[in-house]
């Protein structure tokens, strides 16, 4: 085995005083590793301090340039971006509008709608040109333009607009528009406008550019005649036909139509015409007086043909009419946007045959002519009635016909 004096540290026996030294030595430089961190702190803060002194010029030129291209760019497009994308994603709700005192060129045109302003900003508006158009027809054809006033929006505010004597720029987009309207259960309506809003002193311009779906009439669905009685002996302007019809308004318009004039027809046969005076249409079902002639010549002429189309209405103790628009006129001038629009319209209702004959009956019971009553037997007489029978239906007819004729 090898002498220990020939083993490298074998011999590593330390006095107490070493070992002291040893210590100390470890704790200086645990103490020298804290110093330093602190002084490299200094050091480099000195440096950085030093080195802005130097610069700062250019610092300061650099930072001129930065807020000279970032304020501008902030101010003229970030900003009129945010505005504009609120803009794009507030709705217009229509909540009711009303198209009044129709002429052959222009419109009362009402709209009560609202816009909702997020993030409880105040916005000022300038006025603003609100076109009507279709968005499906390019180039763009505008056939309404309402003027908007000046708003102070903030949250939700309500619009109001009124706009009497609108003109009507293009009659055939605004016909188009119409007949949306009446011939579907939705349709939609294009608006579009540009203006300036303010916020504070900042002013970014704004586009309005909305398509707003909106409830039709959807061929005035639920049309019904309530009532209708034969006029005995016909009044001095020819009228043999009275009634109550109901006319449904599925939509927010409201329409002033004026007097309205309706093609009677059975199996597209023209039998006579009504007519409904001062016809307001407002949203909700709307009972309406009419009258009018019926030929009971012409349905003579063609009661065979009449017998059988409608056997199956008849057999249910009902009579099937069909009314299509022949004219409309408001204030005496005929208004041809409503009229081509209603007579693509054909309303169709049934009416129950005894209903007919027992109004007529007490209306003739009831006229000063009447005596105060006929001696009638109503109830033999529709036992005995059987207007599927062709010979019996044709008597019924002639005889109706001649007793009205008086």
């Amino acid at each position: 085995m090898p002498k220990r004096s020939f083993i490298i540290g074998a011999d590593r026996s330390l006095s107490l005083g070493d070992k002291e030294h040893g210590t100390q030595h470890v704790e200086n430089v645990k103490d020298r590793e804290k110093l330093e961190p602190v002084g490299r702190v200094k050091s480099t803060q000195a440096i950085l301090l030093r080195h802005w002194r130097r610069f700062w010029c250019c610092y300061l030129l650099g930072m001129v340039i930065f807020l000279a291209i970032f304020l501008p760019i902030f101010f003229l497009v970030i900003i009129p971006a945010i505005a504009q994308r609120l803009v794009d994603d507030t709705d217009l709700p229509v909540y009711s509008a009303e198209i009044l005192n129709p002429k052959p060129d222009e419109v009362n045109f009402v709209l009560h709608t609202s816009i909702n302003i997020p993030l409880s900003l105040r916005v000022r508006t300038d006025p603003l040109s609100l076109n009507l158009f279709n968005r499906d027809v390019k180039p763009m054809k505008k056939y309404l333009t309402v003027d908007m006033p000046a708003y102070s929006l903030k949250g939700k505010t309500n619009l109001d607009i009124t706009k009497n004597g609108t003109k009507i720029l293009d009659q055939e987009e605004f016909m188009h528009t119409l007949e949306m309207a009446v011939y579907n259960e939705r349709f939609t309506m294009s608006a579009k406008g540009s203006t300036n809003g303010h916020l504070g002193a900042l002013k970014v311009p704004l586009t309005f550019d909305k398509d707003i779906e909106l409830d039709g009439l959807d061929k005035l669905r639920g049309f019904a005649i309530d009532s209708a009685r034969l006029v005995v002996p016909k009044e001095e302007d020819g009228t043999n036909l009275r009634g109550t019809a109901i006319l449904p308004n599925h939509s927010v318009f409201t329409f002033a139509l004026g007097n309205v004039t309706l093609d009677l027809k059975s199996t597209n046969i023209l039998i006579g015409q009504a007519t409904i005076e001062n016809v307001l249409l407002k949203p909700g079902n709307n009972s309406v007086a009419l009258r009018g002639h019926l030929d009971v010549g012409i349905v003579l002429d063609h009661l065979p043909t009449i017998l059988a189309a409608q056997s199956s209405a008849i057999m249910e103790g009902q009579l099937e009419l069909s009314a299509s628009g022949n004219s409309t006129v408001y204030n005496g001038e005929h208004i041809m946007y409503y009229e081509k629009v209603l007579q693509g319209l054909t309303l169709t209702a049934r009416v129950p045959i005894v209903m007919v004959l027992l109004n007529t009956l007490s209306g003739l019971m009831d006229s000063p002519d009447s005596g105060g009553g006929s001696g009638l037997n109503i109830s033999n007489i529709l036992d005995k009635l059987d207007l599927t029978n062709k010979t019996e239906a044709e008597l019924a007819v002639r005889s109706l016909k001649d007793f009205m004729d008086g």
